[in-house]
């Protein structure tokens, strides 16, 4: 497992996690520009699916408020930040295992976002799966947590097909775009992930 110790310098450590089209990895501060740009260029496509985004949410001072919080995070094992990169180096959208609870739970939460011109096409399904990977064999967490909104098929379905089951519905669950909304809720176990893959522990 990679942890950062409390008197490391200000950044996240420098690693990747690959798949056949993409790669995700922590965000350092020269991400700030292509992280603008990218996430500028989404903005209509992905407020509806996000908290409401603060006036200052592409400045440069917003960005390493975030990176620092994202650090803190790290180091304190309660939360672990990736961007998704294809293998030409562009940045493409981000995954987040956030809420980290260790104790008898060991579960977390993912939250997830992707260019709008990538959707559809594998990508999300490809940063996902690195994510569950790590989750389980590298933090060492018991189950992954995530919420839909009611609406949002695409994501829906790629929890379906990553073996996620349906759990329910929680009613005003988040706050996004600013209204409090309904969402359904997922979860994945390390059990069912070790028995979908046919994943064998070896001493």
């Amino acid at each position: 497992m990679l942890n950062l110790k409390k008197k490391s310098p200000a950044r996240l450590p420098e690693f990747s996690l690959q798949s056949s089209r993409i790669y995700i990895r922590p965000p350092n501060i020269k991400n700030y520009q292509s992280w603008k740009t990218v996430r500028k260029a989404n903005r209509s496509f992905l407020k509806p699916f996000e908290p409401t985004w603060p006036k200052d949410c592409l400045s440069e001072t917003f960005f390493k408020r975030r990176l620092k919080r994202q650090i803190k995070n790290w180091i304190e094992d309660r939360g672990y930040a990736f961007l998704i990169f294809t293998h030409d180096g562009s940045l493409v959208g981000g995954m987040n295992i956030n809420n980290v609870e260790r104790g008898a739970s060991h579960y977390a939460s993912l939250g997830y976002w992707i260019t709008e011109e990538l959707q559809g096409q594998g990508y999300m399904s490809e940063a996902l799966n690195l994510s569950i990977q790590y989750c389980f064999e590298n933090l060492h967490l018991h189950r992954i947590n995530v919420s839909c909104l009611l609406n949002n098929s695409r994501s829906k379905n790629l929890l379906l097909r990553a073996n996620f089951t349906k759990e329910g519905m929680a009613k005003k669950y988040l706050k996004i775009d600013g209204k409090w909304q309904d969402h359904f809720l997922f979860g994945l176990t390390i059990e069912d992930w070790k028995n979908i893959n046919n994943y064998c522990d070896f001493e």
